[in-house]
């Protein structure tokens, strides 16, 4: 792989080229009937599934150049590395970084790897203790210019020991703040009665604490509601303030074109992260894009061991100056940092204008439909003008609970969904309403190992092969499981665990098959 001029792609003809699109599984319905139905795929937001032509160049990778990186003494090695640097240049460009300053980082576990790296680099270990409370203020006598810069970084992060977040977030960009800098310095932005970012409550914090606060942290599409929130504006509040601005853009790198460095003074993101497994590349890596330099100066943040030093003694080792090889030690995820940069090649060459103009009047015909179905209920603003949104769409049909409709959506359909409180529970219950008494009560059940009583819901995500068809197809379901809700309840058992089991053994052993075992 090497870095291409941006391509016009289809984007009729990139939709219908995926793997997968063509399964098919037996269903049982509540009359006991077996068919063979096509799967729908509609859990893109958990893990997207991948175009055929990143699979195909991904093997020809595989057939033909298949080593490992850093090296060029063999035309293999030569054609891995520089498909690690491509992948890096694809990936930057698809989120408008500045190659001249900003650096693209891999890293593991998507989106969570390159959110703990950066709470990692602003708050580091000797410095997380302090503002946890462990130990007493960091003290040194810096005897060289790196050690004095270190110091120098070390105390104003000491000076504005904040970090705001939300309880619109993924775990993954509220857990590695907590972890960094204690509860007590966490500052949540709440939302408003739309499921929306609440930007009055946020500038109230900033107006009150925006001295002390070294980082606001927000995610940019929520993974629940497909609810946007206006990055930019965003950023230039905490700029107003010195604060970095960091955006968890998981979810909308793959729905909405990125732009880091706008041309409005002050609105520029400083981090951003992104998930390969959510952009069309299942199994590939997270990456961090930044201006990372600066705030990380020569200090090592993740692993050491091979790639990341210039020479080592028995004595003592010297760091690599460059911060993507110090920082990504040891032999990468090759086949998965490949696939990223195809599948953000790809997405550069149909034009992210034309898969959110596609996406988004998608999303408005299905909801339009989905209104249309007995009991429903959709959380967070509909309004597509007024709050913009992706094609994820969180929803519950009363009286029945989220995991028996995920549940019998794949059993009596072969329709992929997801169910749950989807590693944001914060915001989950602020949407449903939850408050503490019925927080504890199932907090105890769940200390006796009983989960059926855990809130949740179901979660749709369009992704760009998803059609109209497709959701028709889901509205058609969600039609049935209202109108025959007891029937359905009759159907099944509920377990410990949560999960539900057809009481009918020949129809529960057809479901329980699977389409793929090891």
């Amino acid at each position: 792989m090497v870095a291409t001029p941006v391509q016009n792609l289809n984007i009729d003809a990139v939709a219908r080229d995926f793997l997968g699109l063509t399964h098919a599984d037996p269903v049982v319905n509540l009359d006991g009937a077996v068919r063979q139905r096509r799967r729908v795929y509609l859990d893109t937001t958990a893990s997207s599934l991948m175009p055929r032509p990143v699979w195909k160049s991904l093997q020809r990778y595989l057939e033909t150049s298949a080593a490992n990186s850093h090296t060029h003494v063999h035309r293999a090695g030569r054609a891995t590395t520089d498909s690690i640097e491509a992948a890096r240049e694809a990936i930057g460009s698809l989120v408008g970084y500045n190659p001249e300053i900003d650096q693209v980082l891999f890293t593991g576990n998507g989106a969570t790897g390159a959110m703990n790296f950066l709470a990692r680099v602003l708050f580091p270990p000797e410095l997380r203790l302090f503002l946890r409370g462990n130990i007493s203020a960091p003290q040194a006598t810096p005897q060289d210019p790196r050690g004095e810069r270190a110091m120098g970084r070390l105390k104003a992060r000491l000076a504005r020991p904040l970090v705001v977040s939300s309880v619109m977030e993924h775990h993954s960009n509220l857990l590695p703040w907590i972890e960094a800098v204690g509860r007590d310095n966490v500052r949540a932005v709440e939302t408003d009665s739309n499921g929306c970012l609440d930007l009055n409550h946020l500038e109230e914090i900033m107006e009150k604490e925006g001295h002390l606060v070294t980082v606001v942290s927000v995610t940019g599409t929520s993974n629940v509601t497909g609810l946007s929130n206006d990055i930019h504006g965003i950023a230039k509040l905490a700029h107003k303030y010195g604060a970095f601005m960091s955006v968890d853009a998981a979810q909308m790198a793959p729905h909405h074109k990125i732009e880091m460095h706008p041309a409005e003074p002050g609105a520029h993101l400083d981090f951003v992260a992104i998930s390969g497994h959510k952009m069309y590349a299942p199994g590939s890596r997270g990456a961090l894009i930044g201006n990372v330099a600066p705030v990380i100066g020569a200090r090592c943040i993740g692993d050491v061991g091979g790639g990341m030093v210039t020479a080592v003694s028995m004595d003592d080792f010297r760091v690599a100056d460059q911060i993507t090889a110090r920082e990504e030690a040891g032999t990468p995820n090759i086949p998965g940092t490949v696939s990223m940069g195809l599948a953000a090649q790809m997405m550069l060459d149909v034009g992210m204008d034309e898969i959110a103009d596609r996406e988004q009047k998608l999303t408005k015909q299905f909801l339009a439909r989905l209104k249309e179905v007995p009991d429903i209920e959709i959380f967070g603003s509909t309004d597509m003008e007024k709050h913009p949104r992706a094609g994820v769409i969180a929803l519950n049909i009363k009286g029945v609970d989220d995991a028996l409709v995920a549940t019998y959506l794949d059993h009596g359909w072969n329709i992929a969904v997801r169910n749950g409180c989807f590693c944001a529970h914060p915001y989950v219950k602020r949407l449903l309403n939850v408050d503490d008494e019925a927080e504890a009560k199932y907090l105890a059940e769940l200390d006796e190992d009983d989960w059926r009583h855990v809130p949740g819901m179901v979660r749709v995500s369009l992704g760009l092969y998803t059609t109209l068809d497709d959701l028709d197809v889901l509205v058609e379901a969600l039609t049935e499981i209202a109108n025959r809700r007891d029937e359905l309840l009759a159907a099944y058992d509920q377990q410990m665990d949560g999960s539900y089991v057809r009481k009918d053994a020949e129809a529960n052993s057809i479901l329980s098959q699977r389409p793929f075992n090891l």
